[in-house]
């Protein structure tokens, strides 16, 4: 995996340092080993990364000995600090050094600590100082959104099977949706089919075990309620002829192997009138609306783009279609968490919305008619080299639910 650290540098002038003692790098633990708990250095350059381990954690670096990674072993601070000087030299002492700290206040990348920050500082500055040398710190947070937003290969072929098993779910959930049911019992409703679908699919699919993907889910909004903010828990609001409906859904999967994912998708409907064969005009323009604002957003989902001009394409063709806006990102990440770091697609005034979109990341995008009877569509897309694509079969058409009889 410490190549996929050197993969983020992209010139010889920048090394990426980290410091890890008993686990205190969560990302060092989660994406190379958590079997090391002396002090741990690691210096990722373009090509190579260098490794400084203790000797009382010798045993245990087999497992980071690949084709990109130098082991040293110390016993001594100072033959570490000889070997890190070693190090430096044969890079030519970059002149950047990169932290692990964020500057967009965001625990997901505010890793090192303050004592650690200072302690490999001076460390760095000492020996950078003793070659007549000098560099300047920056924060390592774009690096560490490159390798936690990329899916494997196994993730994505996992992520399209929980995709479609959402899609689905919420397929038979409209068709179960009955005049005057309330949000609650159309929510509790889907739960259950959740249970019956998951059940039939986790063994195949090595799943352990399955939940919903946050606590207040599925999210039920009907009718007046659509002018609610997104995550209003369902209420007792029953649904009426001529109400459209949407759900926020998303599965948790744990698999056999330890690893967990996450799905995230919205969906829209209309309870037909006795009289009514389809939904009418001003329904079918939300609807539609909202359709081809995605379908846009997809088109411009291409790796490197900055996250914020997907999200002025998608909000544009609401706001253009003369609907307010929304008070919400347009799409965030998915997949590894339900709401996960990096790039989100929001307004530009975001830091993270400056962030750009990654090859074999998946981010939602779910923009809002923020009105009575309104409604929201989201979709899980997939970023490749070859362009955007949805995980699963996209919402073509509006959900029309028609009075049992």
């Amino acid at each position: 995996m410490l190549k996929e650290f050197c993969n983020t540098i992209k010139d010889n002038d920048t090394i990426w340092v980290l410091e890890n003692s008993d686990n205190s790098d969560t990302l060092f633990k989660k994406y190379v080993t958590d079997k090391l708990f002396s002090s741990t250095y690691v210096i990722v350059s373009k090509d190579i990364a260098y490794v400084f381990v203790h000797k009382l954690d010798e045993g245990n670096i087999q497992n980071i000995k690949d084709e990109c990674a130098r082991v040293y072993v110390y016993d001594s601070y100072k033959k570490l600090n000889s070997q890190i000087e070693e190090a430096l030299k044969e890079l030519d002492f970059p002149t950047r050094l990169l932290l692990s700290y964020t500057t967009m206040s965001d625990n997901n990348t505010d890793i090192i600590s303050h004592s650690s920050y200072l302690r490999v500082s001076k460390l760095f500055r000492k020996i950078y100082k003793n070659n007549n040398k000098k560099f300047k710190i920056k924060s390592s947070e774009h690096n560490i959104y490159e390798i936690i937003c990329r899916c494997t290969s196994l993730e994505i072929e996992r992520l399209k099977v929980l995709a479609k098993a959402t899609d689905d779910i919420l397929k038979k959930s409209f068709e179960s949706i009955t005049v005057n049911q309330s949000e609650i019992e159309i929510a509790r409703n889907t739960v259950l089919i959740t249970k019956e679908y998951m059940e039939k699919i986790k063994e195949s699919n090595k799943i352990a075990k399955y939940s919903m993907a946050w606590d207040v889910c599925p999210i039920v909004l009907v009718g007046e309620d659509l002018e609610k903010g997104g995550h209003a828990e369902p209420s007792s609001r029953k649904i009426k002829y001529g109400d459209t409906v949407y759900y926020d859904f998303g599965i948790k999967a744990e698999y056999e192997d330890g690893m967990v994912l996450y799905t995230d998708m919205q969906r829209m409907g209309y309870l037909l009138k006795k009289d009514e064969t389809g939904a009418p005009s001003e329904v079918l323009k939300v609807f539609n609306t909202l359709k081809d604002a995605i379908a846009c957003g997809i088109n411009a989902m291409n790796i490197g783009v900055k996250a914020y001009k997907v999200d002025d394409i998608v909000r544009g063709k609401i706001l253009d279609s003369n609907y307010p806006d929304y008070p919400h990102a347009t799409g965030h990440p998915v997949g590894k968490e339900v709401h996960g770091a990096g790039a989100l697609i929001s307004y530009k005034t975001s830091k993270r919305a400056n962030l750009r979109l990654v090859e074999n990341a998946i981010y939602t995008l779910e923009p809002r008619v923020n009105i009575k009877n309104g409604g929201s569509i989201e979709e899980m897309i997939l970023v490749t080299a070859s362009g955007a694509v949805p995980l699963c079969s996209t919402q073509s058409e509006l959900y029309l639910i028609k009075e049992k009889r």
